[in-house]
């Protein structure tokens, strides 16, 4: 499958299924960088409600 293809096929996905294709990209490139490891565990530390989103309005967001 070429890359046009791909993107074809992706573009066709509904909204959700794009957005979560997305995360995945993201991760799989990143994963091996020392920096995006801390940031994240950062966020994933923080008790700090206020600053919190919810995965609810996250896909909302990737509607629009």
């Amino acid at each position: 499958m070429s890359l046009a293809e791909l993107k074809e096929r992706a573009s066709a996905l509904p909204p959700e299924q794009q957005a979560e294709l997305v995360a995945h990209l993201v991760e799989h490139l990143r994963r091996d960088d020392p920096e995006y490891r801390q940031e994240l565990a950062r966020f994933i530390d923080d008790r700090d409600a206020g600053n919190w989103v919810r995965w609810s309005d996250v896909k909302k967001q990737a509607k629009k």
